[in-house]
């Protein structure tokens, strides 16, 4: 298979960078998957997912993704997580089968996927439909959050106060947030 070599090395660098791989889920066929890893990181395989056009943005600023440029390199800058697809017969889903297969995954065919799906290590599959713009999972569990895409989770650094600022203690809080808009 075309590529082979390049998406066992993908897998083994993942893992070694992010810790094993719980669970893939599907959202949309051959565009749209989420790769989740027991580290919190959660890596969208399309360019628009990670709200980047240069997919190598993400290698330089983070060390962990030093094996997307390696294998980049090797597939001459093609992103490496754009060859992962599903949902058809071809190099795509061949890609990302020898992925799973090399990340421990039991069940490794991803022609066949109907969307949206939660596709876990141990061959086991969570359904989920589509309700407007959310989805519902048939076991209840929720989405990996938005938040942690192409990026891991992280201690958020302390905060300093500048000296011309009034301590927060002193500071009325009568705003809103944003988000309290919508209880």
């Amino acid at each position: 298979m075309p590529y082979e070599s390049q998406m066992i090395q993908l897998a083994r660098g993942a893992i070694r960078a992010h810790g094993l791989l719980k669970e893939v889920v599907f959202l949309q066929a051959n565009k749209y998957s989420l790769l989740v890893f027991s580290d919190g990181t959660v890596l969208p395989t399309s360019f628009a997912a990670r709200g980047d056009t240069r997919w190598t943005a993400i290698a330089h600023e983070v060390n962990a993704y030093k094996y997307l440029e390696e294998v980049a390199n090797q597939l001459g800058g093609t992103d490496p997580l754009s060859l992962l697809a599903f949902g058809y017969s071809g190099t795509g889903s061949q890609c990302f089968s020898t992925f799973l297969s090399t990340a421990g995954f039991k069940s490794t065919n991803v022609e066949k996927i109907s969307t949206p799906l939660k596709l876990r290590a141990d061959g086991s599959q969570v359904h989920g439909t589509k309700q407007g713009e959310l989805i519902e999972w048939e076991d209840g569990s929720e989405n990996a959050s938005p938040a942690y895409i192409g990026t891991q989770k992280k201690a958020s650094a302390p905060q300093t106060q500048s000296t011309t600022q009034k301590p927060a203690s002193a500071t009325p809080t009568t705003k809103k947030k944003w988000w309290e808009f919508w209880k």
